[in-house]
């Protein structure tokens, strides 16, 4: 990738810069509200706000595979097209807010330059902490949104997607979410999750259908989950005795 470099009245001198994935990570762990990284599909590329002659990452956007990279949520007549996501990005107190869409439009136009097949950019905005602003100032597009469930440890504060409850073809995480919620460790919330899409192909059709940006709104809500406790309670025994 060539080397980006930016004068900013707001932002000063930056350089924008491919992140090797363990830097990227890093950082995401330190400082993204999530505290988390899904080693399965993050981080494919990985985009860096620096300082000339400096090497510390002020910034970074992580693009990867969707959660389900099989999953034809488009067409395109190139059989080889790919739609990314924007997995997670975190920028410096130092920059502030206003440089996240200069990030993000950045590294957008590197992508398809870096790898012809990557036709689109897909991310959806956490409803806890709104809906998507910074995707509208960044000329993303609205596709709707759904209402996503996350369980929360009362103990250790950890919030995880409730599909770890159910989860079977992972025994450890099946064996410690469940025994929590047994324990009465967890407690459940559900918050909106809006979709946006940045086409960089004009042959790109999602298959949603497009609509009007969200009127602003933040929050979760506090839900009971009625589970089969016993069905549970079956499972585990089952899954322990085959350690």
């Amino acid at each position: 990738m060539e080397l980006k470099k930016i004068n900013s009245k707001n932002l000063g001198e930056l350089e924008i810069r491919l992140v090797p994935k363990e830097v990227a990570r890093e950082l995401i762990i330190k400082n993204h509200y999530s505290g988390k990284w899904n080693n399965s599909g993050f981080g494919l590329y990985n985009f860096g706000f620096y300082r000339p002659d400096s090497d510390e990452c002020l910034g970074v956007a992580v693009y990867g595979y969707m959660m389900h990279p099989k999953a034809r949520l488009f067409a395109h007549p190139n059989p080889d097209a790919v739609m990314l996501e924007l997995n997670r990005m975190w920028i410096s107190d130092e920059l502030g807010k206003n440089a996240e869409s200069l990030l993000i439009a950045h590294s957008l136009k590197q992508l398809p330059k870096i790898d012809k097949n990557i036709v689109a950019v897909q991310s959806f905005a956490d409803g806890r902490l709104g809906c998507g602003t910074i995707y509208k100032a960044s000329n993303f597009k609205y596709y709707g949104s759904h209402e996503t469930v996350f369980v929360r440890n009362k103990r250790t504060g950890e919030i995880n997607h409730q599909m770890n409850l159910t989860r079977m073809d992972c025994k450890s995480i099946y064996l410690r979410n469940n025994i929590a919620f047994m324990l009465g460790d967890l407690e459940f919330f559900k918050v909106d999750t809006y979709r946006y899409i940045f086409p960089l192909c004009k042959h790109f059709r999602p298959k949603f259908k497009q609509q009007p940006y969200p009127p602003y709104k933040k929050g979760a809500m506090a839900i009971t989950m009625d589970r089969n406790r016993q069905q549970i309670k079956e499972r585990l025994i089952k899954f322990i005795s085959e350690l």
